[in-house]
């Protein structure tokens, strides 16, 4: 369970306004501070666009949310917002997810802490009838996303110096990869 580089965590769904506040901070850090697509927030905080209709996981502690990813089945999807017609085309209606934010702190990237949040995400995802996944792979994560069975689909677009790729995943094919599922589904809660 990565004992070097991190203390016991469960993988769970926000359950608080604590935990929710964690994911909040944790999103700002990453995604206003780190990557700037978000200006900062005085208060340290950032609420995503997508909150009313996104599932969560967190890597909880007991007192602070170590990382978190998100989805939603709902369109609009930002990643076609991103890329256009290279992603829509894709789209399977009512069987299609797009998977985001997903953030860990500095120390624990490298771990396993990424792939158990997203095996968590996805098996919730497959047990609500979902097929495919897009996402918005950061340039600095293509290699983890194709190792979890992620393709990129077109052309990288750059926003605010950083470069996204489109990519696509078949659900089922993912979660289907031993080397990935069987190594990373335990601390789920």
């Amino acid at each position: 369970m990565d004992a070097d580089r991190t203390s016991i965590y469960v993988i769970k769904s926000p359950e608080n306004d604590t935990e929710v506040r964690g994911m909040w901070r944790l999103n700002h850090a990453v995604f206003a501070e780190e990557y700037p697509q978000h200006p900062a927030e005085p208060d340290g905080c950032l609420i995503d666009k997508f909150h009313g209709k996104n599932i969560y996981r967190i890597a909880w502690n007991g007192q602070d949310v170590l990382g978190m990813i998100s989805a939603h089945w709902r369109p609009p999807f930002s990643a076609v917002a991103k890329f256009g017609d290279v992603v829509e085309h894709h789209i399977i209606d009512g069987k299609t997810a797009e998977i985001r934010l997903l953030a860990l702190r500095k120390d624990l990237r490298g771990t396993s802490v990424a792939v158990r949040l997203a095996v968590s995400l996805m098996t919730e995802l497959q047990s609500l009838g979902m097929e495919l996944l897009v996402i918005s792979g950061i340039s600095v994560q293509v290699r983890f996303y194709r190792h979890v069975g992620f393709e990129i689909v077109g052309e990288p677009v750059s926003e605010n110096g950083i470069v996204f790729y489109p990519m696509i995943g078949r659900l089922n094919d993912i979660l289907s990869r031993k080397d990935v599922v069987e190594r990373y589904a335990c601390c789920v809660k």
